[in-house]
């Protein structure tokens, strides 16, 4: 996809465009992508803010995503003086009107929200890599608890990708040392924190995405390994059959584009993107500056 200075990270798919919707790293938007590559803005930059996980909630109609200008404080680009934006927003699906912004982690020196599901109730879930929580929100915009376990915490990078399982609990992944998190009760007082026996663990648990038959897919990547470590882009599947206790890797390739985010599960195949945010990470060109690629697992 040709996109000038889009570099999205997170992408979901909206059924009833039959298209893509993806965020901008860089520009704060969402814009439409459709099976011919055109690109068409779909919610007008409402900050100076990175939008990083996008998802769309068809059966109420919106569109969901978090944003941070944590990566425009790094470098310089806004007013450090100021408390930082952070958050999720809520948008129309049909028409990318703002219906609601709501501020998360407040208080917190540097935050970073990353990647955003919702329950089948219409709770928002919410992960922060640098807070190192998950975030519950209710319909109504307000912030219900926030979920913490010693587990999630790390010097680096922390919760990253997210998703409701239709056995109604959270899979959460931690991108340092690729360890996944299984979350039961999430709207309840006190959630269960559980950590999935993996068969092997992948280098690190960036986006996660749930296919129809119940299996998961991991991306990973070395976006930000420590100390910028090397490690395999790589698109994983993993698959239970204990109700999550444990699970086993039933593929794993090896990615051929660099830098791999998250994926998009369609009719038409699970969808994998790579936007080339190593660049408003590192400031390393892009190997395909103005462009992104969307490919099939």
């Amino acid at each position: 996809v040709t996109a000038p200075g889009l570099y999205p990270e997170g992408v979901s798919w909206d059924r009833g465009r039959g298209a893509f919707i993806v965020g901008s790293s860089a520009q704060g938007t969402l814009s439409v992508v459709r099976a011919d590559g055109s690109v068409t803005t779909l919610t007008a930059p409402f900050a100076r803010v990175s939008v990083l996980g996008v998802h769309v909630d068809a059966p109420r109609g919106r569109v969901l995503a978090t944003y941070t200008d944590f990566f425009f404080r790094k470098l310089g680009m806004v007013d450090t003086s100021l408390p930082p934006v952070n958050g999720v927003g809520v948008f129309d699906l049909a028409t990318g009107a703002v219906q609601r912004l709501v501020p998360v982690s407040t208080g917190a020196a540097e935050p970073r929200t990353n990647d955003v599901t919702v329950d089948r109730h219409g709770d928002v879930y919410v992960t922060d890599t640098e807070v190192d929580t998950i975030t519950r929100i209710g319909r109504d915009g307000g912030v219900r608890q926030v979920i913490h376990d010693e587990r999630f915490t790390t010097d680096d990078t922390g919760p990253n990708g997210i998703v409701h399982h239709p056995g109604g609990f959270l899979l959460m992944g931690r991108y340092a040392g690729g360890r996944l998190f299984r979350v039961e009760h999430p709207r309840s007082a006190r959630p269960r924190v559980s950590e999935v026996r993996l068969d092997r663990a992948p280098v690190s648990i960036d986006g996660l995405a749930v296919r129809p038959d119940g299996s998961v897919i991991v991306v990973a990547n070395d976006l930000s390994l420590p100390g910028g470590l090397p490690g395999r882009d790589s698109v994983i599947v993993l698959r239970s059959t204990d109700g999550w206790r444990t699970a086993r890797t039933v593929r794993d390739d090896t990615w051929p584009f660099g830098d791999p985010t998250t994926a998009a599960v369609t009719p038409y195949g699970d969808y994998v993107i790579s936007g080339g945010i190593r660049e408003i990470l590192t400031g390393t060109p892009s190997p395909t500056p103005g462009r992104f690629q969307l490919r099939r697992r």
